[in-house]
C-alpha cells in the first residue's frame, strides 16, 4: 500500500509499505493492505513501517492517520525518524 507522512513544512516518506504500526490515542493499531477507510489521532506517539528492505521508525507529535482506499497518509506537526 501507498505512505505519505507529512510534516507539517516537509514530506518525510513517500513509498510502498507492507505494514504501519502506530500508538493512537486510543491504543496501539496497525494497517495492512486493504485496510477499511478509517482515521486515527496521534499525539506524541511512535510510528513504525515496513517496507521491503526492513523497518523504519518515526516519531509523530501531534498527528492524523487516515486510510483511503488510494492510501494512508500521516499528517503530523513533526516527525523525527529515529534510529
Amino acid at each position: 500500500m501507498h505512505l505519505k507522512i507529512l510534516a507539517a513544512e516537509r514530506q518525510v516518506f513517500s513509498g510502498e509499505v507492507q505494514a504501519l504500526y502506530a500508538q493512537g490515542v486510543e491504543g496501539w493499531f496497525g494497517i495492512l493492505p486493504g485496510h477499511a477507510p478509517a482515521a486515527f489521532a496521534l499525539e506524541d506517539a511512535p510510528l513504525r513501517l515496513v517496507t521491503e528492505s526492513g523497518e523504519r521508525a518515526f516519531r509523530v507529535r501531534a498527528g492524523l492517520v487516515h486510510v483511503r482506499r488510494e492510501g494512508v497518509v500521516v499528517l503530523a506537526d513533526e516527525v523525527t525518524e529515529v534510529a
